[in-house]
This record gives structure tokens, sequence and C-alpha cells, in this order.
């Protein structure tokens, strides 16, 4: 489930079940500590409108209709909902559940691409509202770096661009790397830049093969360019890749611990 906070509409992280894309309240750390009075009719009032705002928009990306998005990315940031959390807590549950869709059968590869079409736009103007809003400076040179890049034969670039886009409004280094530049990122990277982490995106159960390889592979460097190997996206979510040694697994962007 998709938890919010019932006061200032930040978005928590989420919660099992993973599979139910439904929202659910509750207070962030800073909220918990003013103890608001959760049973106000404003309260109630922004939860419905959160819910009634994820729905729409996800209503808005099954007809591709990316005209209805702009005035609802609006609604929600009126509604004090920050546009980063608006990424993580609409823009990425809507891709996993078009991918549950694709799963079962009752959507379309057509209909699927799509939606990742109408995500991408919407990922585009969510992005010029928070280059609005940056405000966060970047961490100090020798605080932790992250390396973003899929799998290979992971051709899905929406969630691991919504990450980054995460980590950098937190204020976190990254770069977006491949199979192909990674090890030389690896390699350029200067002491100072340390720690590392590499965070994969894993989008089919069928690309575990090729990233249990990758993971062999950055194992076998060198301490000073060896990274943590953190691994996510849909297959990682819905538990479809066993644990691969000396990776973690995080079902969600809440498992990196970065709150």
């Amino acid at each position: 489930m998709l938890k919010w906070c019932a006061h200032c509409q930040q978005f928590i992280g989420e919660m099992p079940p993973h599979a139910d894309y439904g929202i659910t309240h509750g207070l962030c750390r800073k909220c918990a500590g003013e103890r608001p009075d959760l049973l106000s009719g404003d309260e109630y009032a922004h939860a419905v409108a959160l819910r009634d705002i994820f729905q729409s928009l996800f209503s808005a990306g099954r007809r591709s209709d990316f005209d209805a998005a702009g005035p609802l990315i609006d609604q929600a940031i009126a509604a004090d909902c920050r546009p980063v959390d608006i990424l993580v807590g609409m823009i990425a549950p809507m891709l996993y559940q078009i991918g549950d869709a694709w799963e079962r059968g009752t959507l379309t590869v057509e209909g699927e691409h799509e939606f990742t079409a109408f995500a991408e736009r919407v990922i585009d103007l969510v992005e010029a509202r928070m280059r609005l809003a940056w405000s966060q400076p970047e961490r100090p040179a020798g605080d932790r770096r992250y390396l973003l890049m899929n799998a290979p034969g992971n051709t899905h670039v929406v969630g691991i661009r919504i990450l980054g886009l995460w980590l950098h409004n937190k204020g976190w280094p990254i770069r977006h790397v491949d199979d192909g530049t990674l090890f030389d990122a690896l390699t350029e990277l200067s002491p100072a830049d340390e720690p590392k982490t590499l965070l994969v995106s894993i989008a089919l159960p069928e690309q575990r093969e090729a990233v249990a390889a990758l993971v062999e592979r950055v194992l076998a460097l060198p301490v000073p360019s060896r990274p943590d190997i953190v691994l996510g996206g849909y297959a990682v979510k819905t538990g479809q890749v066993p644990r691969i040694r000396g990776a973690k697994l995080a079902a969600d962007i809440s498992a990196l611990g970065l709150d």
C-alpha cells in the first residue's frame, strides 16, 4: 500500500501488501512530533483529495489523456503535495499497476507502451515543477554516491529515471550508467567519492541471470572501486527474483533507508 502523511501530504513510503496500490495514511516523523488532529475536517478532505487525484491521474493514463494530466498535477501541488512525492507516490505505483495488468494479460503490449509514453511526458511535467522548487544543495564530496542502471535487457527507463530524480531531490550525487559504461565509471571515481552504491532495476525475472553475472563481475573489483549493490524494480517488488549473493534486494524505495 502507499502510505502518505495525513497532515503534510508527503509520501512516506510503501508498506505490505506491496501488490495493493491503495492509499493509506499515517504521520511522517516531523508531523508525528506535532501531534495534529487527524479527525479534523481539513485532514479528512486532504486525504480524500489525494485519493481522487491518484485515481484520476491513473484513469487519464489509461486513456493516454495527457491534456488532463497537467491540471491534475497542479491540483496535487495545490493540495501541498511535493512534486517529487507525486513521482514516487503516484506515477511509480501506476507503472507497477500497468505491469501487473500486462502480466495478467489484461493489457496489450500496445497499451503498455502507450501508458509508458504517457508516464514519460508526465515525468517531464513534474520534473519541470521540481526544478522550480529545488533548493537542496548537493551533499559534500566523500558522501555516498549512487550509480543507477537498468538490468541488461531492461529497456524500461521510466522507473530508474524516477529513482534518479528522487535521489537528486535529496541532494545525493547520482550517475546513470549501463552495462557498457558501468566499469569505466567505477574506476573513474576517485576515493573521495566513496562510498558508492550501485542500484540496478530488474523488470522481468528472466533478467536475473544477466544481473547475477554483472554482480559477480562487480564483486571481483578491487575494494576502492567496488560499490554496494542494491537490486530493485518490478521483478524484485513482486518477489520474482531470488536473492543474489553480494546484493541487497529492495522491494520499494523506502528500503534504501534515506528518509
